[in-house]
């Protein structure tokens, strides 16, 4: 598992697996990793990091620790969350200790397997060793993982698992037409798409996967891009929330991805972005106009469906073979009443209880006029109040459907106070 001393890190872009473009070399030195770019990169000045480290020749040091010493690019390949748990306890049977390792021991583990296009060699992941692809067994171990029990399937969901983050449990599998599913070793079958299906957390509501696709329902009547969704019924209870990968697009390869997080290099645990800020790296990184749009109109859907789990990494971008950048679909929400009642990302201030004027100030800041502003936040009105349809197709709970409804009322209230 661990690197040999000096041993740098070699990055490639895997748009086509089967002939992956090399990308950089990354070694560590005094606690910061120093990154040289290959020629490839630099003749085709590719921006991988879309605001920093430009594709110059020479060693570019990681700007600071705030990623374990790492480019915050590299750092969006780290497992976080759910990944992280589920590589830590794979490495505990092989006697690792996963925190001896250091950030490019970790990205070594990732290999081929993470999100986005980054692939790391040499490749030191654990061998896979799939048991079984039934949903609802993979749902209850993945339960038992999270209470602290030892799980019969650990190195199933490890394997599907990928370089999954956040702290919900996910596993990476593909579809074909007719429903089946299928894991491959990093790619999935030839004829299948590669999806996410989500299971339930300790702490949410047993009709998470519901809430979360009526969510989803929501936000595309608001006008937000999405990536295809749909839910999955379970043999019992509700069903699991799953969505196609945009980072894995329908005619194969892979798309490079960099969170928000990873491009401001502003960890998601820290108040070190706002709405201002992610719209003017959206400019910055996409130089599309509709992109900007976009991107405010997420934060108008987070702000009128209650969705406050709206941190930096949250947001991301996707890149081609081309080099160019666009913002990535809208992701993981739903109804999140937030840290202390707050957004993690502020508008004009404002994290508790942002109003119409503080939204229009944003808005024309980034050339969106008042008739303009009034649009985005009427269409996401009429779909946040639609709330009770969405979510009695999707099979919410009463007493779900209420608490969020609630929620809601109570936002628009304070909106046009």
């Amino acid at each position: 598992m661990r690197l040999a001393p000096g041993t740098p890190l070699a990055v490639a872009l895997a748009f086509d697996p089967s002939a992956t473009v090399p990308a950089a070399r990354v070694a560590m030195d005094a606690g910061l990793a120093q990154l040289e770019w290959s020629k490839e990169v630099i003749d085709q000045k590719l921006a991988i990091s879309p605001l920093y480290y430009l594709p110059d020749v020479g060693l570019h040091a990681a700007r600071g620790k705030s990623f374990e010493g790492l480019h915050g690019f590299l750092a969006d390949s780290l497992p976080e969350g759910w990944g992280q748990l589920l590589m830590r306890k794979r490495l505990a049977k092989l006697n690792v200790d996963i925190t001896t390792l250091n950030a490019l021991e970790r990205l070594a583990l990732v290999g081929d397997q993470g999100r986005g296009a980054l692939v790391f060699a040499p490749a030191t992941t654990p061998p896979e060793d799939v048991k079984t692809l039934d949903l609802d067994a993979l749902a209850d171990e993945a339960t038992a993982l999270l209470a602290g029990s030892e799980s019969e399937l650990a190195d199933t969901l490890a394997g599907l698992g990928g370089g999954s983050g956040g702290a919900r449990p996910k596993v990476h599998v593909g579809f074909d037409g007719q429903g089946n599913i299928s894991v491959g070793d990093g790619e999935v079958a030839a004829g299948h798409k590669a999806w996410l299906v989500k299971f339930r957390a300790p702490n949410d509501h047993a009709d998470i996967g519901p809430t979360e696709e009526a969510y989803a329902n929501m936000a595309e009547a608001a006008g937000l891009i999405m990536s295809e969704h749909r839910l999955i019924k379970a043999k019992k209870g509700p069903g699991y929330f799953a969505a196609r990968r945009f980072d894995r697009p329908d005619a194969g390869g892979r798309l490079h991805m960099v969170s928000l997080a990873g491009a401001l290099e502003a960890r998601p645990d820290m108040p070190s972005a706002n709405y201002d800020l992610f719209l003017r790296a959206t400019r910055a990184i996409t130089r599309r106009a509709d992109d900007v749009t976009a991107a405010y109109q997420r934060m108008m859907f987070n702000v009128l469906a209650c969705n406050r789990d709206d941190h930096t990494r949250q947001h991301a971008y996707l890149m081609g073979p081309d080099g160019d950048w666009r913002l990535a679909p809208a992701y993981d929400l739903t109804y999140a009443p937030g840290p202390g009642g707050e957004h993690y990302m502020d508008i004009e201030g404002e994290g508790r209880r942002p109003t119409r004027a503080q939204v229009t100030t944003l808005g024309k800041k980034h050339g969106l006029n008042a008739d303009r502003v009034a649009e985005v936040v009427d269409k996401v009105r009429a779909a946040v109040a639609a709330w009770p349809k969405f979510a009695k197709a999707a099979g919410v709970t009463a007493a779900s459907a209420k608490e969020a409804g609630d929620a809601h009322a109570m936002v628009w209230k304070d909106f046009e106070a």
